[in-house]
């Protein structure tokens, strides 16, 4: 018998498909489903710059108990070095790198030249290795791909040490027999493949899919790419488990996947997941917006925050609960704080480490014709340390005061500040990336104050190396 693995990708799927756009509790939901009907992998979209992409990231790795899961990356190493701060506490964790190879992909639509990528891939991979043993590499678009340099790509990743390749017919559109000749056309150019698990993703355009993929096991291929539900073009879980119930046994094919609660579940998948965005909005999205609008008033005491945090999907625990308190009732003095907040707060503070330095209150001086000075105050101990800093900016100025107090300098690599709500009254989500003995280390501030959301996020930072340099963190 030929074991097959099942990695679903809806999770993926539903960040590119405008029709459909699941809530934190529905992708929850769906991920929990999936792994009650004991599917293999698990993949999710994308982090980006959302905070809630992280949050939802950590939430999933704390809640998977036997899918692997998955979450997929580009070439940007600063992008994989978040996508795994939020990912590494999975019991099973794997990191995706897609990378387009088709020369429509490469260049009309990610802006890379056949070189440049081909230099970089291996890199990246071993990059991930660094941080995660299990790297899967995805071909985007590999079958219009040129076979020369798609050999040379997929030889530089095996190289690298990527486990699981990923060919993809991204338009769907190839007969069975043309996928097996493809296959086997690509293990010729490609030795190495043997060494890997060959992994299909294939969309169904033509309604082949099933009968492309079955020729493509043949071939040689081991983890098949599939997503549940309404409104995706990838090959469906359900017609797949449907074809191998019936025909499974007679070709030798064997898989984890509970098919006895399918049926169920793939309805509840598709309520879910609706192509319908009005229908899904009267069954849910009604309740969801009034949540969102209500927010929380300032006077909320523990109890209800904890109340509410578990209303929108989450999960943090006391301490944490204690750390979004605290700063709910900073921001709740000047706005109503609704879910977008939330979310924000449980990004910068659920599953960080312990903070050797809390932020105690700050001053900042600034104008057109004085210099910027700042004073801040922290907390190490129970002790009170104090600087007094000026510097070119407020925010410039509220680093160099907060380095007095380290008694140390780390190379900032990268600051960003945005609003997560609109208005006036904004709330700013601020990201600090610093590097120290070679490592990069990220931290995330929220606050009404956008010197006070840079303070959060360099202290975020600084934490994390000292906790790790502790000796209490391993990565």
């Amino acid at each position: 018998m030929v074991d097959i693995e099942i990695a679903d990708i809806t999770l993926r799927e539903a960040e590119q498909v405008h029709s459909v756009k699941l809530s934190f509790k529905e992708k929850l939901e769906t991920a929990k489903l999936l792994e009650k009907l004991q599917v293999d992998i698990i993949e999710t979209g994308f982090v980006g710059d959302s905070p809630a992409d992280a949050a939802f990231i950590r939430t999933l790795a704390t809640t998977l108990e036997s899918s692997v899961l998955c979450v997929p990356v580009t070439l940007d190493k600063a992008g994989i070095d978040t996508a795994w701060a939020a990912l590494s506490k999975a019991k099973k964790p794997r990191l995706n790198l897609i990378v387009p190879t088709s020369t429509v992909g490469m260049e009309y639509q990610n802006k890379l030249k056949a070189s440049t990528l081909l230099s970089q891939v291996g890199e990246v991979i071993s990059h991930c290795l660094t941080l995660c043993k299990d790297v899967e590499f995805t071909a985007a678009d590999s079958v219009r791909s040129e076979p020369g340099f798609l050999a040379s790509v997929l030889k530089a990743v095996i190289d690298a040490g990527a486990k699981t390749i990923t060919l993809s017919d991204s338009v769907g559109e190839l007969l069975p027999e043309e996928l097996s000749a493809f296959i086997s056309s690509t293990y010729k150019l490609v030795p190495e493949l043997s060494n890997v698990r060959l992994s299909l993703l294939c969309k169904d355009s033509l309604g082949l899919a099933s009968a492309a993929v079955l020729s493509g096991i043949n071939a040689g291929a081991r983890q098949i790419k599939v997503s549940s539900g309404a409104g995706f073009s990838t090959l469906s879980l359900e017609q797949f488990l449907n074809v191998l119930k019936v025909r499974g046994e007679t070709l030798g094919i064997s898989y984890h996947v509970n098919s006895v609660t399918l049926q169920r579940t793939s309805a509840r998948l598709a309520a879910l997941t609706s192509a319908s965005d009005t229908a899904r909005r009267s069954t849910a999205g009604i309740a969801e917006s009034k949540t969102e609008d209500s927010g929380l008033p300032e006077d909320a005491d523990i109890d209800m925050l904890r109340n509410h945090i578990s209303s929108i999907g989450y999960d943090v625990s006391e301490d944490d609960l204690e750390r979004i308190y605290i700063q709910f009732k900073e921001i709740a003095r000047s706005k109503k704080v609704v879910n977008r907040d939330f979310e924000a707060l449980i990004a910068e503070t659920a599953g960080q480490a312990p903070p050797t330095y809390q932020l105690k209150s700050y001053v900042i001086n600034s104008g057109s014709a004085i210099a910027a000075t700042s004073y801040v105050e922290f907390i190490k101990d129970s002790a009170v340390k104090v600087s007094l800093s000026a510097g070119d900016g407020p925010i410039d100025a509220a680093f160099k005061a907060a380095e007095q107090i380290f008694g140390a300098h780390y190379e900032l690599e990268e600051f960003q500040i945005q609003a997560v709500t609109g208005g006036r009254e904004a709330t700013g989500d601020a990201l600090v990336k610093l590097r120290h003995n070679g490592k990069l280390y990220s931290g995330r501030g929220v606050s009404t104050d956008i010197v006070g959301a840079s303070i959060r996020a360099y202290l975020s930072a600084v934490n994390k190396i000292l906790h790790e340099e502790n000796g209490k963190i391993e990565h």
